[in-house]
């Protein structure tokens, strides 16, 4: 039998990575045709990646019924339930921001207003960040984002709280969360590109200010009063060998 190059996967289903497909889109319904057969007589669920170089094998996909799951820069991954009950998980559907609170000897919290809220919000004194990259654990992103918009170098202390909405970027929900650094360094050099302007802002001025938003004041009351969560890096988690990032009480 014509039967496509597959691997199983932990759900009960095929995978065929794009580098198995044929060219042809004749070739390749041929043995799409072949393989479906074949398969649904022991599997739930095929998935299919195709890169941009086959994007003409597309059309077939879809007239098979195969859906969208989700894409990447590289490659568009289909799925097709070959049983109703299958499990198809959902693609990832929150974005990750993380925030730094940032506060000097002198109780003066560092923050930072954004050229695209100058002009709706010309008083939203906010914590810097912004998103997660890929792969980047939370300590090392708050670190780095906080030095690309401010150019203040800190130390990781914990993890203070974070917020959950559903109005984040590209229809996605979204998870921003708070840390408290400590600066090691006190000169701010903003990102222009990105940032309007920086300033240390004396906490108890902050905390007054009626025109700064009630939940960074919030996260800042909660940082005064407890230490927060710290940071500790565990051995490799399941299959993987690299450590991962844990936020947790640890008795001082």
């Amino acid at each position: 039998m014509n039967v496509l190059e597959f691997t199983p996967n932990r759900y009960g289903g095929v995978c065929v990575d794009s580098h198995h497909l044929p060219k042809s889109v004749e070739a390749f319904e041929s043995a799409l045709v072949e393989s479906l057969a074949a398969w649904e007589k022991q599997f739930k669920v095929v998935w299919i990646s195709v890169s941009a170089d086959k994007a003409a094998l597309l059309t077939v996909l879809y007239q098979h019924g195969f859906e969208n799951h989700h894409c990447d820069k590289a490659k568009i991954m289909l799925t097709k339930k070959l049983q109703q009950n299958a499990l198809v998980p959902e693609y990832a559907n929150h974005t990750i921001g993380i925030g730094g609170l940032v506060i000097n000897d002198k109780q003066e919290l560092l923050t930072i207003r954004e050229q695209g809220h100058i002009n709706t919000h010309p008083h939203n004194w906010k914590f810097p960040g912004g998103m997660i990259d890929p792969f980047e654990h939370i300590e090392d992103a708050v670190k780095r984002e906080v030095f690309e918009e401010t150019g203040i170098e800190t130390v990781f202390e914990s993890f203070i709280g974070f917020r959950h909405h559903h109005i984040g970027q590209f229809k996605t929900s979204n998870i921003y969360g708070v840390c408290r650094l400590k600066p090691i360094s006190s000169k701010i050099s903003i990102q222009e590109s990105e940032i309007y302007d920086a300033r240390w802002f004396p906490i108890n001025d902050y905390l007054a200010d009626e025109k700064i938003g009630q939940y960074n004041k919030f996260i800042l009351r909660s940082a005064l009063k407890s230490p927060g969560l710290k940071s500790i890096k565990l051995p490799g988690y399941m299959e993987s060998e690299e450590e991962y990032e844990v936020f947790i009480n640890i008795d001082e």
